[in-house]
């Protein structure tokens, strides 16, 4: 592609093309690449030219020399002053227009003064001043070639008339030398403008490939902004909805817990079994995404330790050989002597979600768990002889919500976030995980975690499962509890449930609230229980921080409860130290953890000198 040398196409010219699309990109390129060129090609046309009429002035009339050397110098200087005057208007975008008008009337100039007295002159002077006049044309010529390659009109306004009459004069003169000098330097020419073509379609190329290229980079980067917004978008919808969702749930666990003081008969109590086994099932999918939540937050810290692998095997045999039983399947954990290096907890949470998928997904089957130890890891599998996953689907089964062969969304058959949760968390772990499966078959899945040779013989720390029975605490009744919630339904349900256990209640649905009632009082409160999010961009965290201000007590016992699972708002409360719990709270839960702060609190050096 060579730019245009005249008036501008429009910008609506249908024959426009792909290839085209960024002319004026390479236009401009190209006026650049003259430009810079430019200064060193005149100085040696001028140069050349003072050397010439030196060298001629004593052969050819004088008047002639210098009729020739002053329109070669006046030539020069129009175009000097061209030059500038391009410098002075390159933000102008006809300038470059301009300036490649004026190159060109200039290189045909230019090439009119060197090749028609040269070639005239060749009639009136000896050979030895015509092999010259050769040297001299086809040094200029070359140096015009390499300094104009990239806009071949304009080189060729100067090669055509410094070398045609040139040429003519040279096979005007029959004899062996000038035909041999003709016949030399045609080849020569004709070489030179072929590879000097390639040349200029091999950088023209370039720069629209590279431009292609860059236009592909841009393109390809507002579609990830645009992925990422939507992605973006779609957390907080998500987080909205959740936090709507996880509103009214909560305080329906609330009345339940309640409800359950309350002498009920057979059917009541048949009723509130069935209520409590649907939010059971809702808890368990909001815990879900709250373990995606916190995985994508980065606020899970592993606890590394050395531990041996074989104790937690069996807590996994004990606990899901009864659900395999139960599909008439058999499970079967091989005991293993090694011992491994990761944090328990999370190790036993990839496990748990391996072998709950493989029996999920294996009909009247078999599933095994064994370990292999392989450079310096211990490699735990799980594999089943179900129907085997689809080469397509092996990805995806790693996203949230996506499941197979379950199009009716079956909850006995999983929520499908079982497999995203154990990828982040052995993403956390840096515990290479992987997935081997052949349709009807079956599938392994494995991870692979260090060997470790520093045990810690404590016990395995079980992940805590609010479905288990747990002693009751002691320490409640008595105490002063602050209650913040904007929601009128969960307020009433938490101040209900920490009167029936025998707490003395300040409830209120914003802090303004709270701080007029308490702050009055001489009595310092035993704990603070606030939601995250109040009205009027109010939080949780600002009123939990000021009551701690006011009490001059930094380890004021405090407690946030919010539906709010945004991966922000886990990192916000974990960098104030404050405890997060999500709606909707297990009763059980929530008493275990207030209890558990209460009695932290009576235990430090520090508790109750602040009054």
């Amino acid at each position: 592609m060579q730019p245009a040398i005249g008036p501008s196409p429009s910008p609506s010219a249908p024959a426009a093309s792909h290839a085209s699309s960024h002319a004026a990109r390479i236009h401009q390129v190209q006026v650049e690449a003259l430009r810079r060129s430019f200064p060193f090609a005149l100085a040696g046309s001028l140069i050349s030219a003072c050397f010439s009429a030196f060298a001629l002035h004593g052969v050819l009339p004088l008047n002639e020399v210098l009729w020739w050397i002053g329109a070669t110098l006046a030539v020069g200087a129009l175009r000097l002053a061209a030059m500038f005057a391009y410098d002075r208007r390159r933000a102008d975008p006809a300038a470059a227009q301009r300036w490649l008008r004026r190159m060109l009337v200039g290189n045909l100039c230019s090439g009119i003064l060197w090749g028609l007295p040269f070639a005239y002159w060749t009639f009136f002077v000896p050979l030895e001043y015509q092999l010259f006049f050769i040297v001299i044309l086809f040094g200029l010529g070359t140096g015009a070639i390499y300094s104009n390659y990239m806009v071949l009109p304009v080189m060729y306004a100067f090669e055509v008339p410094a070398f045609a009459p040139m040429f003519i004069a040279l096979a005007a003169q029959p004899s062996a030398i000038h035909l041999a000098l003709v016949s030399g330097g045609l080849a020569y020419l004709v070489a030179t403008l072929a590879f000097i073509h390639r040349m200029n379609r091999t950088h023209l190329d370039a720069l629209r490939l590279g431009y292609e290229n860059l236009a592909l980079l841009e393109q390809v980067r507002q579609e990830k902004i645009a992925a990422e917004r939507s992605d973006l978008e779609k957390s907080r919808f998500l987080a909205a909805a959740s936090h709507d969702l996880r509103q009214p749930v909560h305080a329906v666990n609330l009345f339940l817990g309640l409800l359950t003081n309350e002498p009920l008969s057979r059917h009541g109590h048949y009723l509130v079994d069935n209520i409590a086994s649907a939010m059971a099932a809702m808890g368990h999918l909001f815990d879900a995404l709250l373990n995606l939540s916190r995985l994508d937050a980065g606020v899970i810290d592993p606890r590394w330790q050395g531990f041996p692998v074989n104790p937690l095997l069996d807590q996994l045999r004990a606990e899901y050989a009864p659900q395999a039983r139960e599909k008439g399947m058999s499970l079967r954990v091989r005991a293993c002597s090694a011992s491994v290096f990761s944090d328990p907890v999370l190790l036993e949470r990839i496990l748990r979600n391996l072998i709950s998928n493989a029996i999920t997904h294996t009909a009247g089957g078999r599933v095994l768990v064994g370990c292999r130890r392989a450079d310096g890891q211990l490699r735990i599998e799980v594999w089943d002889n179900g129907a085997g996953i689809p080469k397509p689907e092996q990805e995806r089964i790693f996203w949230e919500f996506h499941q197979l062969g379950n199009p009716e969304r079956d909850r006995s058959k999983g929520l499908g976030l079982g497999l995203a949760i154990v990828r982040r968390t052995a993403r956390l772990l840096g515990h290479p995980l992987e997935l081997r499966s052949e349709e009807g078959r079956g599938t392994v899945f494995s991870v692979a975690v260090p060997l470790s040779y520093a045990v810690d013989t404590g016990p395995v720390e079980a992940s805590p499962d609010a479905s288990r029975p747990t002693a009751r605490h002691a320490g409640l009744p008595g105490q002063l509890a602050l209650l913040v919630d904007d929601d009128a339904q969960n307020l009433a349900g938490l101040t209900m449930l920490f009167e029936s256990w025998g707490c003395r209640v300040i409830a209120a649905t914003s802090g303004n609230a709270l701080f007029e009632r308490v702050l009055p009082l001489a009595e310092r409160p035993a704990l603070i229980i606030s939601d995250y999010r109040l009205r009027e961009h109010e939080t949780g965290i600002h009123v939990i921080e000021r009551l701690r201000e006011e009490y001059n007590d930094p380890d004021l016992p405090a407690l946030l409860v919010s539906g709010d699972t945004d991966p922000a708002r886990l990192a916000e409360a974990a960098a104030r130290g404050i405890p997060l719990l999500h709606k909707p709270v297990q009763v059980q839960a929530l008493r275990e953890r207030v209890t558990a702060m209460l009695r932290a609190s009576a235990a430090s050096p520090h508790s109750g000198d602040a009054e």
